[in-house]
């Protein structure tokens, strides 16, 4: 029963619980006694769990909530900047800190109604996400590829265009030269013996349509802008989307670098956390499976 399980599993009031459930909480308190439900504890707040810390470590554990930066939280709490990131990595080694950071983030979670499912599946979505979705390279043939003795060929519009701008200047239409002739079309394969390209064609840019994506490139765009060279289409990182959906499951639970430095894998180069992944993923097997169930919907 919906009223059992709030009752016996959540800490929101009897009247909230009431009003969703369209009963009195007097109601439910009656029922609740009759039946022996048991409510859960109330968790301390965080600002109990900060009281039991240093003045400096309880600043660092609310600008650590701010941006899950501990380098910049060290800084931001006073700390050296030149010492910030191992000040940061004792701090997160700490005990009585790690449980505070936590329970801040617990409350966080409950405020804005994030649960850890929800995380990983926005963290599988990106990470799983094909860029070809948002942004494409095609490669087709050039002017040259397929006009009349590899001459420079044109679309049949491009033809009258052309043709019209040299009547204008007066030009006879018998000297016009209509070099491959018509029929330009960008999508045909290149010629393999085109002595202009060379076989290899010519490549362009294709942004697609961002009202058709699937959920996977939705969860991977981040935006688009335009600059003096065109629109840049903005993406999520995927290896930082790998990064965080592998400790969500666990998966450096064997990696002693984790536990023992929480802020190493920021510290890494590109190329270093590639190979850490890459390592990760052929420890772990089962990831594909269990991000397959996540995507398929196990995951709410």
């Amino acid at each position: 029963m919906a009223i059992e399980h709030a009752y016996t599993t959540t800490t929101i009031s009897l009247r909230e619980i009431g009003l969703k459930q369209r009963v009195t909480h007097a109601a439910i308190t009656k029922r609740a006694k009759r039946q022996g439900w048991v409510r859960p504890e109330k968790e301390k707040p965080v600002t109990a769990k900060l009281a039991a810390l240093e003045p400096r470590q309880q600043l660092f554990v609310q600008e650590y909530l701010v941006d899950m930066n501990g380098t910049q939280a060290a800084i931001r709490a006073g700390y050296s900047v030149r010492t910030a990131h191992e000040q940061a990595s004792r701090l997160l080694a700490n005990g009585k800190v790690r449980l505070a950071v936590e329970e801040g983030q617990k409350k966080l979670q409950s405020k804005l109604e994030i649960s850890a499912e929800r995380v990983v599946k926005s963290l599988a979505l990106i990470a799983t996400a094909d860029p070809r979705e948002l942004v494409e390279v095609k490669t087709g043939c050039c002017r040259c590829c397929h006009g009349e003795g590899h001459k420079f060929q044109r679309t049949q519009r491009e033809m009258a265009t052309d043709r019209e701008q040299w009547a204008a200047k007066g030009k006879p239409p018998e000297d016009f030269d209509e070099a491959g002739g018509i029929g330009f079309n960008p999508l045909l394969q290149p010629h393999p013996e085109c002595p202009n390209c060379g076989g290899d064609g010519e490549s362009r840019t294709v942004l697609k349509d961002t009202r058709y994506l699937s959920p996977q490139a939705a969860a991977l765009y981040a935006g688009a802008k335009q600059t003096k060279y065109g629109i840049e289409i903005q993406m999520h990182s995927q290896m930082e989307a790998w990064e965080k959906l592998a400790k969500h499951l666990g998966l450096y639970a064997k990696d002693n670098l984790q536990r023992s430095d929480p802020l190493a894998l920021r510290s890494m180069s590109d190329a270093e956390r590639v190979v850490r992944m890459q390592r990760v993923l052929d420890d772990n097997p089962a990831l594909m499976e269990t991000l397959g169930r996540i995507l398929g919907g196990g995951a709410e």
